[in-house]
């Protein structure tokens, strides 16, 4: 299932797979470094995150906990309810996105995202940092 939802997230092909897994890595992993930096500039940690289904973003998010003085709002938290927010819009089986979408994000998820993403059955998590 993770190729599959890999592929989902990818370009149409054309270019050789491992050059375009790459370029689509690095360009969704630059948006959400923005976020990551959007979050530092607003005195959160700097994590952020997207959720990639059928290459288009459909859900993002950064770190809300000290503005929102509520815990759980790390960047993958925020993510998963725009991304039920997007299905709710378009009329989508949000299982059935998740189960087919590529979590971008700057730092390893907490074992509180951890746990979401595996109940949501996200197939593929592209992290670029530990979380110690």
């Amino acid at each position: 299932m993770e190729a599959e939802a890999l592929a989902a997230s990818m370009p149409a092909p054309g270019v050789s797979t491992a050059v375009s897994l790459a370029l689509e890595m690095a360009r969704w992993m630059e948006e959400a470094m923005r976020m990551a930096k959007d979050a530092l500039e607003n005195t959160e940690v700097p994590v952020g995150c997207l959720m990639v289904y059928n290459n288009e973003i459909v859900g993002k998010g950064r770190n809300e906990v000290n503005q929102t003085k509520n815990a759980t709002r790390h960047a993958e938290m925020v993510a998963i309810d725009q991304v039920l927010d997007w299905c709710q819009r378009n009329g989508q089986s949000p299982s059935a996105v998740f189960e087919r979408t590529v979590l971008y994000v700057t730092v390893e998820p907490c074992i509180m995202c951890a746990a979401a993403l595996g109940l949501m059955k996200i197939p593929l998590v592209v992290y670029g940092c530990q979380n110690e």
